[in-house]
């Protein structure tokens, strides 16, 4: 009986180890609300010290598989790559206030992610959350830290004057209803 108690005391251990070990390593990737409420704290504290916006953009017409944002990222597959600093998303601090947990409205869909656009907000080097925008005119919606949501034009204001005035009537042209 004593090594019965023994064995499960050993692995009533190591399974509370390996709980610990894995919530802390989910850490990266909050929630989404989570993350922009934390976001919506420092805006508010005007702490934008370390603060970089990172933009990803791939220009395509017709995408014949899905773009994960590995490939659009890691693998370079993006035309236009833009980063902002601190200093610059200061002087646009009000489009940078419109976005934060309230407005968001979960989703699901079935479609595949399309990465053609891709922007992470990290401070320091460790990111507080990304956004994938879905353009599909009156159906589009977003991924935040890979959860989806119903589209909200604050999360694509909010890059707007950092982007090209092309990449804007690009995706304007995709995100508008046809009958608009």
């Amino acid at each position: 009986m004593n090594k019965k108690k023994y064995i499960s005391l050993r692995l009533l251990l190591v399974l509370l180890l390996a709980t610990i070990v894995l919530s802390s390593c989910g850490r990266g990737n909050m929630s989404p609300e989570r993350a922009l409420r934390n976001f919506s704290n420092r805006i508010e504290q005007g702490n934008l010290d370390g603060l970089t916006l990172t933009i990803y953009y791939k220009n395509t017409v017709i995408i014949r598989v899905p773009i994960t944002v590995e490939d659009l990222v890691e693998r370079g597959w993006y035309e236009y790559k833009i980063v902002v600093d601190g200093n610059e998303l200061e002087e646009h601090i009000e489009l940078l206030r419109q976005i934060n947990a309230d407005i968001l409205t979960p989703i699901a869909h079935d479609f595949p992610m399309l990465a053609r656009l891709y922007y992470v907000f990290e401070v320091n080097g460790r990111k507080i959350f990304d956004v994938v925008p879905q353009a599909a005119g009156d159906d589009s919606f977003m991924f935040i830290n890979g959860v989806e949501f119903e589209w909200n034009d604050a999360f694509f204001d909010v890059i707007r004057p950092f982007l090209p005035e092309d990449v804007v009537r690009r995706w304007d042209a995709s995100i508008m209803p046809d009958d608009q």
